[in-house]
């Protein structure tokens, strides 16, 4: 079955579930014409369009349009910037990871003040990457010193957790590498011309790049556990290590050992219950139907959905996990 129309048989469940549920509401989203709340259309805000984010972000938007209106995939540099649109209120909901919304929630770098983050649920596990040519002579974190190395994009949860374990090991993320600020995409084609020497990546398993990658370029992913190790002492338990399995991408003959942080989905307390409370049962109706093209999605699961740490449920999600009996 193609992706699109894996996207638009999770639309038709998603309609049939809202129905039978009662939450679906005539062909929109509930307006300011309708309650004089103004809820207006549903923005996503989601990453690269070779990650995850953007392509779950986009199954949730079609699913989401086609059940109750009007609703947009926005493409981003990943965490950082989606938090942001949503202080600016340029968008309703956003994916991030679990270090980024702490950041934000707590109004520490990169965010100037407090963002009133709240989780509509928690997905599934992002993996950094340290991505460098198969036959590279870097085989930790210490061996990037004068490389040219991307670190993600401005605005992205990659750089973030690229410059904590940069710093870790004892390299100025400004001054010891030749730094660029690449998306995946970028990156992708950058070490494709030898433009660059390495680059750090954090998103779901398969990520759809990576994997496309590894079939043109040889390629070979650094082991990180003793970066790792460091990165918790310093920032605590929203770093967990995991492994990477051998197989994951092709060349890659055994695991390998690096740091995992959870991913959200994340509106604001600004944003209406009746809007969140829907977008969660969306969210819960379509991830069944994606997973086949989007693995990375089978993790998501409503009893550990509501496990978001730091980061308060939604009054709307937890009003969700009420009605299906999921304690919250």
């Amino acid at each position: 079955m193609t992706r699109a129309r894996v996207r638009r048989w999770a639309a038709a469940a998603v309609a049939t579930l809202l129905l039978a549920t009662g939450a679906y509401v005539g062909s929109r989203w509930d307006t300011a014409a309708d309650d004089g709340r103004g809820l207006g259309p549903v923005v996503l805000a989601t990453g690269s369009p070779n990650g995850v984010y953007h392509q779950f972000g986009q199954a949730l938007a079609e699913a989401a349009g086609t059940a109750a209106g009007p609703a947009q995939a926005l493409v981003t540099a990943g965490s950082v910037e989606n938090l942001r649109l949503l202080a600016q209120g340029r968008a309703t909901f956003a994916f991030t990871t679990m270090d980024v919304a702490v950041a934000a929630y707590a109004g520490r770098a990169p965010f100037p003040g407090e963002v009133p983050v709240r989780a509509v649920a928690r997905l599934y596990d992002d993996y950094l990457h340290l991505v460098t040519p198969a036959e590279s002579p870097v085989h930790a974190i210490t061996d990037l010193r004068g490389m040219r190395v991307s670190v993600g994009s401005d605005g992205s949860g990659t750089a973030l957790i690229a410059d904590r374990i940069l710093d870790g090991a004892g390299l100025r993320p400004e001054h010891d590498i030749i730094r660029a600020e690449l998306s995946l995409t970028e990156a992708i084609e950058a070490m494709h011309s030898h433009r660059i020497d390495a680059f750090f990546w954090s998103g779901g398993l398969p990520t759809p790049g990576m994997t496309a990658l590894a079939t043109t370029t040889a390629i070979r992913l650094i082991d990180l556990a003793a970066a790792a190790d460091t990165l918790r002492a310093a920032y605590g338990s929203v770093y967990r290590t995991k492994n990477i399995p051998a197989g994951t991408y092709q060349g890659m003959t055994a695991a390998i050992t690096t740091i995992a942080v959870p991913s959200l989905l994340v509106a604001t307390d600004a944003t209406s219950p009746e809007t969140v409370e829907r977008m969660t049962g969306i969210l819960f109706a379509t991830a069944p139907a994606i997973t086949g093209s989007i693995p990375a999605v089978s993790q998501v699961d409503p009893h550990a959905a509501i496990f978001t740490e730091a980061i308060p449920l939604h009054d709307g999600a937890r009003d969700y996990y009420r009605a299906t009996k999921v304690p919250a």
